[in-house]
């Protein structure tokens, strides 16, 4: 009884602190709203839905996916990161050219071939569609076997290895219809079987609108939350590890469009945002953690307590100060809701009610935060529908610290999804640790698989913690801030690291090792100026296939570390371009 009572006494001390969100003063973020008439992301028209981040050339810059079929047949659009703050817009291929009545996208590698494909859910019985990424900016359709033959009425959609085989299935919600699981069969074909009989796709009636996989009770299987438009209650599932899923019923009874999972006090469990339309309030839920990981619902607090009608939502650490903010798109009258977090040891959040964000109306639907320049500040798209034009804010950032971290499966499935990263900081004295989940989805059809931590005023990373979804553990001491890395399943960070700062006699760049390698070699190169800089890899026939690094670098000595674990056998290229030197060697990858 004890026991019990001193674990309320903390939870309630959590929710009361939670509430004082008045007395807290704020570094407000600035973001500029990007209106250049030369970049389509903000001038074309269109019924925008769903907003993907994702990085589907792989050349170290995100791209842009967005969903444009919410009322009429319109084609979707693809939009390719030029490096200098800007988009082309890409008009052939079918992802662009197919029209439907599509609603949203969800990005995963289901064929595990390093390159991300596509599906996308239609509205109305349209029938979906599914593409094969080939690495640059076409794709494959794929036209036959019941993933894209049946005519369900979708609306949202999330790649997630449900069995944990190192796999992604997919998972299908349908509105006024059951939802459907396709669980993936792997080689030879990676053809689907469906699963339309199990009892968690069949809560039938529901006007189920949303679904977010992510792992809430850290047991490493992906659980789900369904979001249900009308009066009806949201659910959360979870996976007890053999296809079947326990229920909870989260008693809201409102208008749920929308819902995101992030850990925003720091303290190891996801909790959960969802939001609220038909100008209902949205809802914060508490992970209350080990045993039972409780959904608390947090009555308090201005997050809590703002009626609107929201759709799409995304955590994000927008100043960089080691904890999650909240960005909130609203459908109608009111702008989106910008709520920055205090941070330890109170985690409360305050309302930005000036600046860009504050002022820009229109009827948002789906949004997602992305560094689009990799200039270490989270910048937020987002989607608007009615033939309006989308909103692009770009965070104009501070001085504070940061990491972007991508993750590659091997045993694993290989975008990752399901992968849990912890990063302990020291930051204004306090020893942080923060985590955050790859996830199929988030907010409402939007995505974005590549993981921002805000570090502060960390002077060095302490630890970085990788759990796989398939069971490993990894531990990375001492990494440098301010750096886009890429951890492998293979227990290696990919990127670039500094040896020293002292200025070499002239650019350089050696011969790889070793070599033959398998499945990590080392490039080492010299930076004689400061220079922009691109290590690039190709494959035999002269194929761009990857791009360890695309920044400014001042002059000293580097080394890069590449993980050819995705790649067959065989010889390959890598290439330095640093101002005009450039120069390219031979390296072979023998298995």
């Amino acid at each position: 009884m004890k026991k019990l009572i001193s674990c309320f006494k903390k939870l309630y001390l959590i929710v009361l602190l939670l509430s004082l969100n008045d007395s807290v003063t704020f570094s407000q973020p600035v973001f500029t709203k990007i209106t250049n008439i030369t970049n389509p992301v903000v001038t074309d028209t269109m019924e925008s839905t769903g907003v993907c981040w994702v990085d589907f050339d792989n050349d170290g810059f995100l791209d842009l996916f967005v969903s444009n079929g919410n009322v009429v047949s319109q084609n979707n659009s693809l939009y390719l990161n030029n490096k200098s703050g800007g988009f082309v817009k890409i008009t052939t291929g079918n992802v662009v050219n197919d029209g439907g009545t599509s609603i949203g996208g969800t990005w995963g590698d289901y064929n595990n071939d390093g390159n991300l494909d596509l599906f996308v859910t239609n509205r109305n019985n349209f029938g979906n569609f599914l593409y094969i990424g080939n690495g640059d900016t076409t794709f494959t359709k794929v036209t036959t076997g019941s993933i894209v033959t049946d005519m369900p009425n979708s609306n949202s959609s999330g790649w997630t290895d449900v069995n944990r085989d190192g796999l992604v299935d997919l998972f299908m919600i349908n509105f006024t219809q059951n939802d459907l699981l396709y669980l993936n069969n792997g080689l030879p074909n990676f053809t689907f079987t469906k699963i339309d009989t199990a009892a968690f796709l069949n809560d039938g009636g529901n006007f189920s609108i949303d679904g977010q996989w992510a792992d809430y009770n850290n047991d490493r299987f992906p659980d789900f939350f369904v979001g249900n438009a009308g009066t009806q209650n949201d659910f959360v599932y979870k996976n007890n590890g053999n296809l079947t899923f326990t229920k909870t019923t989260l008693n809201d009874a409102r208008a749920t469009l929308g819902a995101s999972w992030g850990d925003f006090n720091n303290d190891g469990y996801l909790d959960l945002f969802t939001s609220g339309y038909l100008n209902q309030k949205s809802r914060l839920y508490l992970n209350s953690g080990p045993p039972n990981y409780d959904l608390l619902s947090i009555d308090t607090g201005i997050v809590s307590n703002d009626p609107a009608n929201s759709v799409g939502s995304c955590w994000g650490d927008f100043d960089n100060d080691g904890d999650l903010d909240l960005f909130v798109a609203n459908d109608g009258t009111l702008s989106g809701f910008l709520y920055l977090n205090s941070g330890f040891p109170n985690y409360a959040f305050t309302k930005v009610t000036t600046g860009t964000i504050a002022g820009s109306i229109a009827n948002s639907f789906g949004c997602a935060a992305g560094d689009i320049d990799n200039d270490g500040q989270l910048d937020i798209y987002v989607a608007n529908r009615l033939n309006q034009k989308n909103f692009l804010f770009h965070n104009d950032g501070n001085n504070n610290k940061w990491i972007t971290i991508s993750c590659t499966g091997i045993t694993s499935n290989k975008a990752a999804i399901g992968t849990k990263v912890r990063v302990k900081a020291i930051i204004n004295g306090n020893a942080i640790w923060q985590m955050q989940e790859i996830t199929p989805q988030s907010g409402y059809n939007s995505q974005n698989l590549w993981l921002h931590f805000g570090l502060g005023s960390a002077v060095v990373i302490d630890s970085i913690k990788i759990e796989w979804i398939n069971g490993l553990t990894h531990h990375f001491t001492n990494v440098q801030p301010n750096d886009h890395i890429t951890i492998s399943e293979s227990g290696n960070i990919i990127g670039i690291s500094q040896n020293n700062n002292e200025i070499p006699e002239d650019f350089s760049l050696q011969q790889n090792y070793p070599n033959p390698f398998n499945p990590v070699t080392i490039i080492k190169f010299n930076i004689q100026r400061k220079s922009r800089v691109s290590i690039t890899i190709y494959d035999l026939t002269g194929k761009l296939i990857e791009t360890i690094a695309e920044s400014e670098m001042s002059a000293g000595s580097y080394e890069a570390v590449w993980d050819g674990s995705r790649f067959a056998s065989g010889v390959y290229f890598y290439s330095i371009q640093a101002g005009s030197y450039s120069l390219t060697k031979k390296m072979i990858l023998l298995k």
